[in-house]
C-alpha cells in the first residue's frame, strides 16, 4: 500500500512538472481569479465613488437650519442625490439616532456605510470590498501566489497541505471555536507559504555568480540550521495565535489596535533575534570549523563572501516579513468587521478604526508655549529657596522641573468657565487646496468628568463667526467634527477657538468649571493615503532595520568568535532600541551649570561629575543611534499616521510621525550598513582565515 502511494506520488510529480499541465493550470487560476475578484474590484470601486459623493453631501447637515438631506433621512430614512435614492437599513425605524442633540449628524462615516450596505450582494465579503486598495492588492497577491505555486512545481504540495489543514479546521468546528479555526488555517497556510517563497528565492539566486551563490548557500543553511529554524518555526506558529488572546468584549479599537502592535511588534522582535544569530552563526562557525578554507582558496573575494553572506540572510528576513505581512493584514480586515457594542457608542468605535487607525493621516496637535531652560531654572531656584535646608537636593530639583513644565502645559490646555482661548494648528499645507474632509477629534474633560452628563461648548474656525460649531459633548468621551480643507490658510495655518459655554454658579470656587484636556486629546487630521501602502511601507521600513542587523551580526563575526559577537551584536541592538527613551530622559535629566557648582564641597563636585559622565555616554548613544528605535513603523501604524516615501523634512527632527522610507534606505542601508561593511571587510582583508602548514 506504501509502495503504491509512493508511486501515485511520483507520478502526479511528474505531471505537474509538464509544460502543458502547468499553462492549463495557469489558465484556470487566472480564470478562477478573474471571476471572483472581477465583480468584488469592480464593487468596491463604486462604492467608494459613492462614498465620497455621500461624505460631501452630508457634510454641516443640520436639523436646525432645516437642510434637505437632514430632513429626508430624519422622516422617510432616505437620501437622494443625483436622482438615486439611498436609504438607511440598521436605522431603520430609529432615525432620531442618527442626530446629536444640537441637530447634527452624529455619525456620518457610519451613516454612509450603512447608506451603502444595501447596494452589496450577500455573497460579498464586506471586509473584501471596504477599500478598492485592499480588495486589489490581496487578489493581485493572491494571483501571484497561485502562479508560483503552479510553477514552481508545488501544486501536488499544496492539494496535500490544504487537505490535512481543512481536516484540522473541521475538528476545531466540531469543538466549536472559530478562533481556534482561524489559528489552524493561519498555521498551515503561513508554513506552505514560507516553503513556497524560500522555493522561489532559492531559484532566483541560483544564478551563476558569486554573490548570488554565497546568498544562496546562506538560504538553503537557514532553512536546515537549527539556530535560525527555531524563530522561524516559532514566528509561524505564533502569529496565527496572537488573536485568541483577544477580548472579544473590548471595544473594536482597541482590539484593532493590539492585535497590530502585538504582531508586527513580536514579528520584528523575533526576527531580529533571528537575523543576528544566523548572520554571527554564518560567518563564525565557517572560521571556527574551517570551511573557510575552501572558499578564500577559490576565486572569491573576500568583499563577495561577506556581500553573499548579508544578502542571503536580508532575503531568509524578506521571506518572513511577507508571511508575517500577509498574516497581520489579512486578519486585520477581518477583525475590522467583527461585531461591535450597539448603539452609538459603537458606531462611534467603527468610524474610530475606519478613520483613526486602519488609514494614512496627516495632520498636527495645537502648538504650545514651552519654557526655555533659563526660565526653568530660574522657577526652579525661586521655589527651593522657599525650601528648608534639608530639601534642597538634586532630586527635588528635577523634580520641581518636571513640575513646571507639567503645569505651564496643562495651563494652556485648560479653557475657563464662560472664556475662549485660541489654538493654533500648523503643517497643514498638503491639505490646503484639496478636496479632502479634515477632523477635529476632541475629547474634553470638566467637573466631576461624568460620561453621563453633557456641556456645551463652541468651536469658532479662524475667528469667522460664519465658521462656527456648537457642540455638545460628554466628558472623558471623543467626539469627531468634519471640516472643510478651505479653512486652511495659504500659510498651512489654522486657528481654532474653544468657548467654554459652561455657567458655573455663583458658589462654585475659583477654577470650577474649567474645560480641560490631555496631551494628544485634541487633533485636526487629514487623511493623505490608504491602510494598506502604509502597511507595505512599515513593514519595508522593518525590513531595512533587519538588513542592518543582519550586516552588524556578519560584521562582528569577521573578528570575534559567535558568543561574544551575539554578545556585542545584541548590545547594540537593545542600545539602538532604547534611544528614543534615552533622549525622553535627558530631557528631564538636571546637570547644574559648571558655575552652580561649589567646587568646595567635594560630595557636590563627585555628583557633578557622575551626572556629567552619565548625560555625556546618554547623548552619545542617542546621536549614534537613536534613529534606530525612532524609525518606529508599529507606532505609527497603531495610531493611523502616514509613512511616506520621501519627506525631507523628516530628516532633521526625531518625531517619529515624519519618518520616511527614503531616510531609513539612506541611513540604514547606505549609512550604517555601508560603514559596517566596510569594516568587515577591512578587518577579514586583513585576518589570516587559512593556514596551510604544508602537513596533513
Amino acid at each position: 500500500m506504501k509502495e503504491r502511494l509512493l508511486h501515485f506520488y511520483r507520478r502526479l510529480d511528474l505531471l505537474q512538472q509538464r509544460t502543458w499541465f502547468q499553462w492549463m493550470m495557469t489558465a484556470v487560476a487566472l480564470a478562477l481569479c478573474g471571476a471572483l475578484f472581477g465583480p468584488l474590484l469592480w464593487t468596491s470601486y463604486g462604492l467608494e465613488s459613492d462614498r465620497r459623493m455621500l461624505l460631501r453631501e452630508l457634510e454641516g447637515q443640520s436639523l436646525e437650519q432645516f437642510d434637505v438631506h437632514a430632513l429626508s433621512l430624519r422622516d422617510s430614512g432616505t437620501m437622494t442625490v443625483g436622482g438615486r435614492v439611498f436609504e438607511v437599513t440598521e436605522f431603520r425605524g430609529n432615525t432620531d439616532l442618527l442626530f446629536d442633540q444640537s441637530g447634527q449628524i452624529a455619525v456620518p462615516n457610519y451613516l454612509v456605510e450603512d447608506l451603502l450596505r444595501g447596494r452589496v450582494a450577500d455573497w460579498m465579503p464586506h471586509w473584501l470590498i471596504e477599500q478598492p486598495e485592499t480588495t486589489l492588492l490581496l487578489s493581485i497577491t493572491l494571483t501571484v501566489w497561485l502562479l508560483l505555486i503552479i510553477w514552481i512545481n508545488l501544486l501536488v504540495p499544496f492539494v496535500l497541505t490544504t487537505t490535512a489543514t481543512l481536516a484540522l479546521v473541521g475538528i476545531s468546528r466540531l469543538l466549536g471555536s472559530d478562533q481556534l479555526m482561524l489559528a489552524v488555517a493561519g498555521i498551515g497556510m503561513l508554513t506552505f507559504t514560507f516553503i513556497l517563497l524560500t522555493r522561489a528565492a532559492l531559484l532566483a539566486l541560483s544564478r551563476p555568480n558569486q554573490i548570488l551563490a554565497v546568498a544562496h548557500t546562506v538560504l538553503k543553511e537557514a532553512a536546515r540550521s537549527r539556530i535560525s529554524l527555531v524563530f522561524i518555526v516559532l514566528l509561524l506558529l505564533t502569529l496565527p495565535l496572537i488573536p485568541l488572546g483577544l477580548d472579544p468584549e473590548d471595544p473594536l479599537r482597541y482590539r484593532v489596535q493590539t492585535f497590530i502592535s502585538r504582531s508586527v511588534g513580536m514579528t520584528f522582535a523575533i526576527a531580529a533575534c533571528m537575523t543576528l544569530f544566523l548572520s554571527c552563526a554564518t560567518v563564525a562557525f565557517e572560521i571556527r570549523d574551517r570551511q573557510i578554507w575552501h572558499l578564500v582558496s577559490k576565486p572569491l573575494s573576500r568583499f563577495n563572501y561577506l556581500l553573499g553572506k548579508w544578502l542571503g540572510v536580508a532575503a531568509v528576513n524578506l521571506i518572513l516579513i511577507i508571511v508575517a505581512g500577509i498574516s497581520t493584514f489579512t486578519f486585520i480586515q477581518y477583525l475590522r468587521n467583527t461585531p461591535v457594542a450597539p448603539g452609538v457608542q459603537g458606531q462611534l468605535d467603527v468610524v474610530q478604526v475606519n478613520n483613526d487607525v486602519l488609514s494614512a493621516r496627516r495632520g498636527s496637535t495645537p502648538t504650545f508655549e514651552f519654557l526655555t531652560p533659563q526660565q526653568v531654572r530660574e522657577r526652579v531656584r525661586q521655589r527651593m529657596l522657599r525650601l528648608p535646608e534639608e530639601e534642597r537636593t538634586a532630586a527635588r530639583e528635577q523634580e520641581l522641573a518636571e513640575n513646571i513644565r507639567s503645569e505651564h502645559l496643562a495651563q494652556q490646555r485648560s479653557v475657563p468657565a464662560g472664556r475662549a482661548r485660541t489654538y493654533l494648528f500648523e503643517g497643514l499645507d498638503r491639505a490646503y487646496g484639496s478636496d479632502t474632509t479634515m477632523t477635529l477629534r476632541y475629547r474634553f474633560h470638566i467637573m466631576a468628568s461624568d460620561s453621563h452628563q453633557t456641556f456645551d461648548a463652541a468651536f469658532v474656525f479662524n475667528d469667522e463667526p460664519e465658521a462656527t460649531r456648537f457642540v455638545r459633548y460628554s466628558p472623558t468621551m471623543t467626539h469627531v467634527i468634519l471640516v472643510g480643507s478651505d479653512l486652511i490658510r495659504e500659510d498651512g495655518t489654522m486657528e481654532v477657538t474653544i468657548g467654554n459655554m459652561f455657567e458655573a454658579p455663583e458658589h462654585f470656587g475659583a477654577g470650577a468649571g474649567s474645560l480641560y484636556f490631555e496631551k494628544g486629546d485634541l487633533s485636526l487630521m487629514y487623511t493623505v493615503g490608504h491602510f494598506e501602502a502604509n502597511f507595505v511601507r512599515a513593514m519595508l521600513i522593518i525590513w531595512l532595520k533587519l538588513a542592518f542587523l543582519a550586516i552588524l551580526g556578519i560584521a562582528c563575526s569577521t573578528f570575534l568568535s559567535f558568543p561574544v559577537a551575539c554578545l556585542f551584536a545584541f548590545t547594540i541592538f537593545m542600545a539602538g532600541s532604547i534611544g528614543p527613551f534615552l533622549a525622553m530622559a535627558l530631557e528631564e535629566y538636571y546637570v547644574p551649570y559648571v558655575s552652580e557648582v561649589d567646587w568646595t564641597d567635594i560630595g557636590m563636585v563627585i555628583s557633578w561629575l557622575f551626572r556629567s559622565v552619565i548625560y555625556a555616554v546618554a547623548s552619545g548613544l542617542v546621536w549614534a543611534l537613536n534613529a534606530f528605535g525612532a524609525y518606529s513603523p508599529t507606532n505609527d501604524l497603531v495610531q493611523g499616521l502616514m509613512i511616506p516615501w520621501f519627506d525631507p523634512s523628516s530628516w532633521f527632527t526625531t518625531d517619529a510621525e515624519h519618518h520616511d522610507v527614503f531616510g531609513a534606505v539612506v541611513i540604514f542601508i547606505f549609512i550604517w550598513s555601508g560603514i559596517a561593511l566596510g569594516c568587515a571587510y577591512s578587518v577579514f582583508r586583513s585576518r589570516q582565515v587559512a593556514v596551510y602548514s604544508g602537513s596533513g
